[in-house]
């Protein structure tokens, strides 16, 4: 895709959706009693969010076309299939934004975005049948070096739209079961939520995106992510919580960002339904460990301001 396409384009979706994020902002604010939004913040923030579009969106592009991080030996799209998943990955990255923003200033990760993202996960994936970055089960247990390749069935390529279906389904139901046993164990582990139902379906929309097998890398990479926002936030602004739903995001972009390079270092797990249990409970005990650790991240000894 020619950069001034990219400008174009991501400029205008993050004007539109600076302007859309101010109105869902004032109207979560006013349902839960927050003060409104400053003036000064309501004048500067939309720009901040179209020039965070734009880089981000830039960034993806670079990735996907003079890098080639997105390719692997499985996954070939058609030249148009390519730009439509470029296309496809800006949207979910101008979500991701847009759901950071407002849980940092409201704890909230509202339906409008994350239903209203499931649907566009969805409904692109069976509309173009082309933007996976991974099939929805490939065994490499069966591949040979020099002499063949993963197994991939056939009938990925003769029904498109059902495989299509498929994996951003998968994606979306592990998302979702995963997210809520977090959530039910964090709720035992605190002694109160520590994840809300909007990160459940915020993993819901990012597995619609993705696919089952980089929401499982997400979720193993979130805990890290958790630290930085953790120390952060706790240095720079005195937070009393994390919100998880950034930690989300931002793992979602490295791992986009670097797909063939995880994907590479991780397929064999992918192959096996132990790898995969294990991969799981390891993802599941690094969040056990933040979590045991935001206890005493909120009582940390800071200046008053």
């Amino acid at each position: 895709m020619e950069l001034w396409m990219t400008v174009l384009g991501a400029s205008s979706v993050g004007l539109l959706s600076g302007w859309w994020l101010e109105r869902l902002i004032d109207r979560e604010r006013a349902g839960i009693r927050l003060p409104p939004t400053s003036p000064t913040v309501r004048r500067w923030r939309p720009m901040a969010v179209m020039l965070a579009t734009l880089g981000v969106c830039l960034w993806l592009q670079f990735c996907e076309f003079s890098l080639r991080l997105l390719d692997t030996p499985e996954v070939q799209p058609t030249e148009f299939g390519r730009q439509a998943r470029f296309v496809y990955h800006g949207l979910l990255a101008t979500l991701l934004l847009l759901a950071t923003v407002i849980d940092l200033d409201s704890y909230l990760l509202p339906d409008q975005i994350t239903v209203t993202g499931f649907l566009v996960g969805f409904g692109g994936a069976v509309a173009f049948q082309d933007l996976q970055i991974a099939h929805l089960w490939v065994d490499w247990a069966y591949a040979v070096p020099q002499l063949r390749g993963p197994l991939i069935p056939a009938w990925y390529n003769d029904y498109r739209w059902l495989h299509a279906v498929a994996w951003s389904l998968a994606g979306a139901l592990v998302g979702g079961t995963v997210t809520q046993t977090v959530r039910v164990l964090s709720r035992k582990i605190l002694g109160r939520e520590a994840m809300g139902l909007g990160d459940v379906t915020f993993m819901v929309m990012i597995g619609s995106f993705l696919g089952w097998q980089a929401v499982v890398l997400i979720f193993a990479l979130a805990p890290l992510t958790g630290v930085a926002f953790a120390v952060a936030g706790k240095l720079l602004a005195n937070r009393p919580y994390l919100p998880y739903g950034p930690c989300l995001a931002l793992a979602t972009l490295i791992v986009l960002s670097a797909w063939s390079w995880f994907w590479e270092h991780t397929r064999p797990i992918f192959s096996d339904l132990t790898g995969v249990a294990i991969l799981a409970a390891v993802a599941a005990a690094a969040l056990v460990i933040l979590l045991l650790a935001i206890r005493g991240y909120r009582s940390i000894p800071t200046r008053p301001h």
